[in-house]
Parts: C-alpha cells; sequence; structure tokens
C-alpha cells in the first residue's frame, strides 16, 4: 500500500485486505476517519489483486462507537438559526456540484458550508463501496451505534461477535438526542427490514444484542469474540476469489433493485439530518450528550446499554422543549 493512514490498520492477507479502523480513545468516526476511508477507496480502485475488504474495529468491543457528536455539534455552531431541510438539500446540492473543483471541498471546510462537505463525504464512501469490484465484510467486534451502525450497514456482509463478558450491540439511536441517522441509515434500513420495522428501530432508538440483529437479518452471522477475524477472512478469502467483473454486476444489479429512488431518499435523508441537527434543542441534547461521552471517556470504560437506559425511555433531556 502506497497510503499511511493515521486511523486505519492495514493488513494484506493474500487477496484480503483487513482494515482495522483506530481512532482512541473511544474509536468514534469523524471525517479524518472518513477521508482516510475515502482514499482507501481510491487506491483499490487500482488494485486487481485485491478481491475483499474486511472493515473492523481495533478497540476491543468496539467496531466504531458512533460518529462524533461533538464534530457535529462545532459543525453546525456557527449557524446562528434553525435550518429548513428545503435549504439544507440546496446546500448538499450545491457542495456536491462544487467539490469536482481541485481543492473546492478543502476550502468549504473553512466556512459554514464544513458540515456539509461532511455530510456528501460520508455518502460518497458508502455509495463507493457499493459500486466496487471488491467483496466489503464488516466484522462488527462490538460497539455499532450511528454512523458506526451505518457503516456496517454499507457493507456487503456482516460478522458480529457475541460473548458473554463484553456488551455488544448495535443500533441508531440519534433520535434520542434529537437527531435522525444521517448516514444512509433509514435508507438502508427500509430496504433491508421493510417500512414498520425500520420505523421501529429508528424512533425506538432501540439497540439491539447480536442474537437480536441476526434474527432480523441485519447481520449474515454470529461467531464468538476470539473467533470473529478468523471467520471474517475465511469468508473473505472465499469471496475474494470470485469474478471482479461478476462482483461489481452482482452488486450493483441487487442494490438497484432494492433501491428505487435511493438518490432521493438519500439526499433527502442527508437534508433532513442537517436540519434535524441545526434545531436550538437538538444542539442542547448534544452538548449533554457530549458531557456525558467525556465522562466515559475519562473514566476509561467502555460504554455499556445501561448508558443509553434514560435516553431510550426519554428520562434523560426534554427534547420536547425548544
Amino acid at each position: 500500500m502506497t497510503l499511511a493512514p493515521r486511523h486505519l490498520r492495514i493488513e494484506q492477507r493474500g487477496r484480503v485486505l483487513q482494515v482495522l479502523l483506530d481512532n482512541p480513545p473511544a474509536n468514534f468516526l469523524t471525517t479524518a476517519v472518513m477521508q482516510e476511508l475515502a482514499d482507501l477507496l481510491e487506491d483499490l480502485e487500482q488494485r486487481q489483486d485485491i478481491g475483499a475488504v474486511i472493515l473492523s474495529g481495533a478497540a476491543d468491543g468496539v467496531f466504531l462507537t458512533h460518529f462524533d457528536v461533538d464534530e457535529i455539534e462545532r459543525a453546525v455552531a456557527p449557524i446562528t438559526f434553525s435550518m429548513p431541510a428545503w435549504l439544507t438539500r440546496l446546500l448538499l446540492e450545491s457542495e456536491s456540484l462544487l467539490r469536482h473543483l481541485p481543492g473546492a471541498r478543502k476550502l468549504l471546510r473553512r466556512t459554514l458550508l464544513a458540515g456539509v462537505a461532511d455530510m456528501n463525504l460520508f455518502h460518497e464512501v458508502t455509495a463507493h463501496m457499493r459500486r466496487m469490484d471488491k467483496v466489503f465484510i464488516a466484522a462488527i467486534n462490538g460497539l455499532a451505534l450511528g454512523g458506526g451502525c451505518e457503516l456496517a450497514l454499507a457493507c456487503d456482509l456482516r460478522l458480529m461477535a457475541e460473548d458473554d463478558q463484553v456488551e455488544r450491540f448495535l443500533g441508531q439511536p440519534e433520535v434520542l438526542i434529537g437527531l435522525i441517522p444521517g448516514g444512509g441509515g433509514t435508507q438502508m434500513l427500509a430496504r433491508s427490514l421493510g417500512v414498520a420495522r425500520a420505523l421501529e428501530l429508528c424512533l425506538e432508538g432501540q439497540l439491539l444484542e447480536p442474537r437480536q440483529a441476526l434474527a432480523l437479518g441485519l447481520v449474515n452471522g454470529l461467531a464468538p469474540a476470539e473467533e470473529l477475524l478468523e471467520a471474517a477472512d475465511a469468508l473473505a478469502q472465499r469471496l475474494s476469489r470470485r469474478s471482479p467483473q461478476a462482483v461489481r454486476l452482482i452488486k450493483r444489479s441487487i442494490y438497484q433493485a432494492a433501491s428505487r429512488d435511493w438518490t432521493e431518499g438519500m439526499a433527502s435523508e442527508k437534508a433532513g439530518f442537517l436540519s434535524a441537527a441545526s434545531q436550538g434543542n437538538t444542539r442542547r441534547a448534544m452538548r449533554e450528550y457530549i458531557e456525558r461521552v467525556r465522562t466515559i471517556v475519562r473514566e476509561e470504560r467502555p460504554f455499556r446499554r445501561a448508558d443509553f437506559d434514560d435516553l431510550t425511555e426519554g428520562n434523560a433531556i426534554d427534547m420536547a422543549y425548544r
């Protein structure tokens, strides 16, 4: 590999590339991590010696905690008014066009459009993964919430670790602090599980344990935690030997069949996320949640289901207050 990423630990095994997502201490998904993934995908377009990619978390019991809420809050902080979804959508579409100009995105990140550029980057990465002639496998070794869950859902196949020693769960809990899934979660869940179940998961902010995720079909299989990467590698090695052209065509045909009006749905989701993030009650909720996260990080302990119980029940933050 010619890349030297800070947040990706990369190892090639035959035709399989293993990528461990490494952003201590909490292993948050950030714009920097997404940019490194974007660069990696561009590099992989030229790599005929790679047929499959495994994504997993470098931290014990953590795939990706979720997107860094502190980064989201900073991105919307310069915006001094609540933006309607139609305006955020216009900004997103404008930025998407401007990004093709050399250096434009780097310049936009110094303006009020920084959050817009970051949202588009997330969607570009996941869309790129779906277009490629490589098979992407998420080896979900633990916590995968919000953007972490969405990155796993963007992979073609998913394996999840289970054991009795460490709590491992995934889900889209954004609603608990006034946000909505912004990395494709609403679209991928609706197409994978159906409208009713997707609504339930997103409105409840439900956290799914490994066996619940398997029963719903969100993951393709489970493995003991200590055997997860071995199981993912065995699957990846087998699929990496498939015809690249066949892989690309199968992925394109299946994703297109399952995602009529996908572009429209993704555009609507991005706009809705930025609009929600600009609301006063959501900003307040994000700040309160950031303090909660900082406490957990200071205590140097893993996130636990109990940390989300009062949020799930609606007792921690009064989201009805604007």
